[in-house]
């Protein structure tokens, strides 16, 4: 095909050495979308994945998820946090943080801080109820968060308040385990491909990449239990964990997919026992399955309540008589 002919396809009006270069990326992207897995890859999944159609069990489910946003103000940023629970047996909870930080702070990285531990106190709330807790996100990725980067993130004065949090989402999450698992719909975690392919997992892709691209049917991968060893990464982690604790702790790892054809999940079950893994896993998906979307409703819903958009923080500027440039130094001015 000539340039000229591409032209018209794509109606784009650019010069031709832009579009070569544009088709060539996009006969790597194609060659990229046609890869052949490495035939390793694939025993891997045969091994590991086992075909489960899920029973919708009835039991009551809680899901929790939390969201922020922010604003720039000259200097400062104004932030709103907040957390929200949903229980498939009726009822909803919420709590939300509005404040003011120095714009010299790592916003990401703070409010990340605030909505983990929004989030354990939905958790430790809904604890109080029958049946599951359901958070959205990885244990993992938190306590790693906690561990490594919370403390650099907070003031000097705040970083007790963040060993406060890592002990109890430690203890919210094993004290009556497994009762509250932790489901990611999106990961860029290598823990099985680490596991099987120690010295070359570093070339190869994603665990939720491979299952969602090479697996279509309901199922599950068999769980895998970090914490069980001496090993590097995950593993080292949560023996880390579990000497804050005082006893040994572990989280299973499983990949999950409720319908045919729907999204892969990465589901983590915190527990005290590694022997209950493949059982707890079971009742698990058996409670978060029935709905289409292939996706546990309370966590759909979760999401969409805790969500705080750019209209929101707009009528937040309003509230506080930030309409104008000059208002908002004003305003962050006073103390």
């Amino acid at each position: 095909m000539c340039i000229r002919d591409r032209d018209k396809i794509w109606g784009w009006g650019l010069i031709p050495g832009i579009m070569e270069r544009i088709f060539r990326d996009l006969e790597h992207l194609r060659s990229l979308l046609r890869e052949h897995p490495p035939l390793e890859i694939l025993e891997m999944i045969q091994n590991l994945w086992s075909r489960y159609s899920p029973s919708p069990s009835g039991i009551c489910v809680h899901g929790i998820d939390s969201g922020y946003n922010y604003l720039e103000m000259r200097g400062y940023i104004i932030y709103v946090v907040d957390a929200i629970y949903v229980s498939s047996c009726g009822g909803s909870g919420g709590d939300a943080r509005v404040g003011i930080i120095a714009s010299e702070k790592d916003p990401e990285g703070y409010l990340s801080y605030i909505s983990i531990d929004l989030e354990v106190s939905m958790a430790g709330d809904a604890l109080k109820k029958t049946g599951y807790v359901v958070v959205d996100g990885s244990l993992v990725s938190k306590l790693g968060f906690l561990v490594r980067r919370a403390p650099h993130v907070v003031d000097e004065h705040e970083k007790e308040g963040v060993a406060n949090t890592l002990k109890r989402i430690i203890d919210v999450s094993f004290r009556e385990s497994p009762r509250v698992i932790y489901i990611s719909k999106n990961s860029v975690s290598k823990d099985l491909v680490r596991i099987f392919f120690p010295k070359s997992y570093s070339a190869l892709r994603t665990d939720l990449y491979y299952l969602d691209r090479y697996t279509i049917e309901p199922g599950y991968s068999k769980p895998i239990v970090l914490g069980a060893d001496g090993g590097l990464g995950a593993s080292s982690l949560i023996q880390g964990i579990s000497r804050i604790y005082g006893s040994d702790l572990y989280i299973a790892l499983s990949y999950v997919r409720l319908k045919t054809g729907g999204p892969i999940m990465r589901v983590e079950i915190p527990l005290r026992d590694p022997g209950d893994a493949e059982k707890s896993l079971l009742r698990i998906i058996n409670a978060i399955s029935g709905d289409a979307s292939g996706y546990p409703l309370v966590l759909r819903e979760a999401d969409r309540l805790a969500r705080i958009s750019s209209k929101d923080m707009d009528r937040l500027k309003r509230i506080l008589g930030l309409g104008s440039e000059s208002q908002a130094w004003e305003a962050a001015k006073s103390p």
